[in-house]
């Protein structure tokens, strides 16, 4: 039972206390704060609470809009995934990382919170009633495959045959949902990726589909024996996505990895319309280009004088080299790019936000630079530390230079690095 360890005047003048226990509210049990939440827009309810080992009724009567501002000392701790995906990127990785890289989660209400992607296979159906009680929309899953069979052998779970049925009774009662296609060659590409698009097309609420490659490690050992997309193999897929989102006029999407692995630069903003599969690497190119442009059109002419560095992954150091000429013309900077190869990951790991600190320590000569700049998506959320468990001071220590951190969209890209070095915005 959730305690209350906070709450506004409205809770207290409703007959909330410090200390409660609440046991249910609206008739429900309280699992979580998303009870919590859903209840605080509703006008008229009651909660039954636990107050020094007696029970309590407390009659809520509110505006939908006013908050009862209650906090609870409740732990959402995540729900742990039992499919075996022959992809499953946590069993690729090195011993080393953060412990809480090693969770295996499939968290229907994280999906919610922050957009994880869900495959909804570890589920009870009173999980999914609960998720259509609370109106959870959007919800992010991973499909894979339309058709069963398909599915099942890339995430060996039986449970992953409801999958269709449950999304399209969630659908029905106005449930948004995005999903993903991870592609491993052979198996779901081709004909079976157009299929899967297309029956996704057909389910009510599927608003969007994103289309990733597989991505492997070289920490595989005793696991599927599967393999990553050649180049042409890439510029199928990217041309047959292309193809399926021109007839439906927006709807699925190749993430720009799919891009560089064909030989191709990614579509321009306008392609990739409200961007809402970004998180799956969907339209980060375009929109970095057009936060980085809408930061130098806003920034005076400077000349810092300064030589940087600049750190990414091999995928996108070709196209941060030509955009940092613009920063450079714009500031009065001098900049080198560095593409890290991922020998901790394996170097068919390309993206910038899987690059560790000691890749980053080997391969980075910073003699000469004033300072380095690396995207935040290669540490942890709102912290300062790397994949490997290395912090930004160690790495600046070892390197000789201050490290800028910078966001991975581009935003305020110019302003960044210049009020590093003057102490003022832009």
């Amino acid at each position: 039972m959730p305690e209350i360890i906070s709450l506004g005047k409205l809770a207290k003048k409703q007959g909330f206390r410090l200390g409660d226990d609440v046991v249910s509210l609206g008739g429900y049990e309280m699992r979580d704060v998303l009870d919590y939440l859903y209840f605080d827009n509703e006008e008229k309810f009651d909660a039954e609470v636990i107050r020094d080992g007696k029970k309590h009724t407390v009659k809520v009567r509110k505006a939908a809009k006013d908050s009862l501002g209650l906090e609870f000392a409740c732990e959402m701790k995540p729900m742990h995934c039992r499919n075996k995906c022959v992809f499953c990127f946590v069993d690729q990785l090195p011993k080393g990382l953060r412990d809480t890289l090693y969770v295996k989660d499939d968290d229907y209400r994280y999906s919610f919170i922050s957009g994880c992607y869900v495959t909804l296979t570890n589920l009870t159906d009173a999980d999914i009633d609960r998720i259509i009680r609370l109106k959870l929309s959007p919800i992010y899953i991973s499909v894979h495959a339309f058709t069963d069979d398909v599915r099942r052998r890339l995430v060996t779970n039986p449970a992953t045959d409801k999958l269709i049925d449950r999304m399209r009774r969630l659908g029905e009662i106005g449930i948004r949902m995005h999903t993903q296609l991870v592609v491993v060659p052979e198996i779901n590409d081709g004909e079976e990726l157009e299929k899967s698009i297309r029956g996704l097309r057909s389910v009510q609420g599927v608003e969007t589909v994103a289309v990733v490659p597989v991505g492997l490690t070289e920490h595989r050992e005793g696991l599927a024996q599967i393999r990553m997309c050649t180049r042409d193999e890439a510029l199928a897929t990217v041309r047959a996505v292309e193809k399926l989102n021109a007839e439906f006029g927006g709807f699925c999407w190749c993430s720009d990895e799919y891009y560089v692995k064909a030989g191709l630069n990614p579509r321009e903003y306008s392609y990739y319309g409200d961007f809402e599969q970004i998180e799956n690497g969907v339209g980060l190119f375009a929109e970095f280009y057009d936060n980085v442009d809408y930061s130098l059109s806003e920034a005076p002419a400077i000349d810092l004088g300064k030589k940087i560095g600049f750190v990414t992954g091999v995928d996108f150091a070709p196209f941060l080299r030509e955009k940092v000429k613009d920063v450079d013309a714009k500031i009065g900077t001098s900049s080198t790019v560095f593409g890290i190869v991922n020998n901790f990951f394996g170097k068919t790991i390309t993206v910038a936000g899987l690059v560790t600190a000691g890749d980053i320590m080997r391969q980075v000569d910073a003699k000469g630079l004033d300072a380095i700049v690396i995207p935040d998506n290669m540490l942890k959320e709102f912290g300062n530390v790397f994949l490997d468990n290395v912090t930004v001071d160690e790495v600046s220590s070892k390197l000789g230079v201050p490290v800028i951190v910078v966001p991975h969209n581009g935003a305020d890209f110019t302003g960044v690095i210049v009020n590093h070095f003057t102490g003022e915005g832009l």
